[in-house]
């Protein structure tokens, strides 16, 4: 096993408080600019729904791997070839404490009813990775890991672990050799130049007191990625989150880039296969900006962007500004990452938060083009959260969530539940008829909870009636 100690050079430490029984336990995130002392609260361990949510998680997770690592990313995808999702978490290595021994990568492998939660693939190389994107680079039909390295400034920053049809050796095929040296923050594989295979674009930063770096582009030749970045950004700054997609309508995609305080997350579009090298619009703040998505959230054809921040904002994409119109209110700000996900199947994306300062996850359903502001369903950890993903893993049709950590318990995974038919309230159940109607006047008129369906909560009245109307006419799943 090789162990690479370019990853011990994170020179951001917490102090740690010193007590009777020696230093406190405290954690660092993968970038460096996050650090918090470990504590317990009464919710640790617990999850919640807020009402008339519709999130398919449970308020328990289904599975979990108890062994000490610090996840950078997560990725759910077969890399196996053998029809089942498996889900690809990547480790880091940082000043906390306790000290962590192991920080190899891992892939645990689908069974059809869920993970092995011990890892069944381990990368030969130990090094600091902070994020993992999953695809074909090679053209051979095998999905690759892309591996995005941090923890000090290396021209190393990218590897490639080439799929083998049975799974990515352990050995990686390619190794970014790059003229400036760099600590990556994250990656994104798109077809940039639109000629046939995946490109690599990644986020940057350096280390103090030179903290600066620019975004880089890796193309594709067709079997790997040239060694060298072929476009790099003209602002150099921290970013630290990334996404793509093509929001001109000229068949490119553009990048939506999140970057941390001091600079503006924004837009770089591509009109020719190279983006362009400033961006086109940006946020009109400098907060502490983490994690980028598209989406269409309000479903009229057009993608919107959000970025992860003092709280979370999506933004209209005006061409020549970038307009908010949401903003999440979660307790506590600022997440480690952010994913856009039609996590209850209706059709539309939901918003997926992870937070590294109290260990929480939130997901905030879209109704019909308009998020939740406050979260609708909650998991707080004890650990400090760092990465979600979202895909089926239990081989029921339906996308589960995996969630990431820096700890004992270093991933949870929630599995989906299929829809309940609230319409559906006599038997027998699966059918709906007059005695479901007959049931649900019956907790009307005594009101019961049960009928009060539509706010306001608390009052029945004729909010209440057609909100039963509508779910009895939506039918059963």
């Amino acid at each position: 096993m090789v162990r690479d100690r370019a990853a011990l050079l994170v020179c951001v430490l917490s102090g740690s408080a010193a007590g009777a029984g020696g230093p406190a336990a405290y954690e660092v995130s993968e970038d460096g600019h996050r650090s918090a002392v470990i504590g317990f609260s009464a919710t640790d361990g617990t999850g919640w729904v807020a009402r008339g949510g519709s999130v398919p998680f449970g308020t328990a997770p289904d599975q979990v791997v108890e062994i000490r690592r610090q996840i950078g990313g997560l990725q759910i995808a077969d890399v196996d070839g053998d029809g089942n999702n498996d889900l690809v978490a990547v480790c880091y290595i940082s000043n906390s404490f306790p000290p962590y021994e192991q920080w190899d990568d891992m892939i645990f492998f689908g069974t059809g009813a869920g993970i092995q939660t011990t890892p069944g693939w381990l990368s030969s190389v130990e090094t600091h990775t902070g994020d993992v994107q999953v695809g074909d680079i090679n053209g051979d039909g095998n999905l690759d890991i892309v591996t995005i390295h941090g923890g000090g400034l290396r021209r190393d920053s990218v590897r490639v672990y080439f799929g083998t049809g049975s799974g990515p050796s352990v050995t990686p095929g390619y190794v970014s050799n790059t003229a400036a040296t760099s600590w990556g923050t994250s990656g994104v594989l798109a077809d940039m130049d639109q000629d046939g295979d995946l490109d690599l674009v990644t986020t940057n930063q350096g280390l103090s007191p030179d903290p600066f770096r620019p975004m880089l582009m890796f193309d594709n030749t067709g079997t790997t990625l040239t060694s060298a970045a072929v476009w790099q950004s003209a602002e150099q700054s921290i970013q630290n989150g990334i996404d793509a997609r093509d929001v001109t309508g000229e068949g490119y995609p553009d990048l939506a880039v999140a970057k941390w305080v001091n600079f503006r997350s924004g837009l770089y579009l591509n009109q020719t296969g190279t983006p362009d090298v400033d961006p086109s619009e940006t946020v009109d703040t400098t907060g502490a900006d983490k994690g980028a998505a598209f989406s269409d959230i309000d479903g009229d054809g057009f993608q919107e962007v959000v970025f992860g921040g003092d709280n979370t904002k999506a933004y209209e994409i005006g061409f020549g500004v970038l307009t908010p119109f949401y903003e999440a209110n979660p307790p506590f700000s600022g997440p480690q990452d952010i994913r856009m996900f039609d996590v209850d199947g209706d059709g539309d994306e939901d918003l997926g938060e992870i937070y590294f300062s109290d260990g929480r996850a939130h997901i905030y359903i879209n109704r019909d083009g308009v998020l939740d502001t406050d979260p609708t369903w909650t998991f707080d950890a004890p650990e400090v959260g760092n990465a979600m993903a979202f895909g089926d893993l239990n081989g029921d049709g339906l996308a589960d969530m995996a969630l990431g950590y820096a700890g004992n318990t270093c991933v949870r995974v929630f599995f989906a539940q299929a829809p309940e038919c609230p319409a559906d309230m006599a038997e027998p159940f699966g059918v709906l008829n007059i005695f479901d109607i007959q049931a649900f006047i019956g907790l009307y008129n005594g009101q019961d909870a049960g009928a009060d369906l539509a706010e306001p909560f608390g009052v029945f009245n004729i909010f209440d009636l057609q909100a039963y109307i509508d779910l009895y006419n939506q039918g059963c799943p």
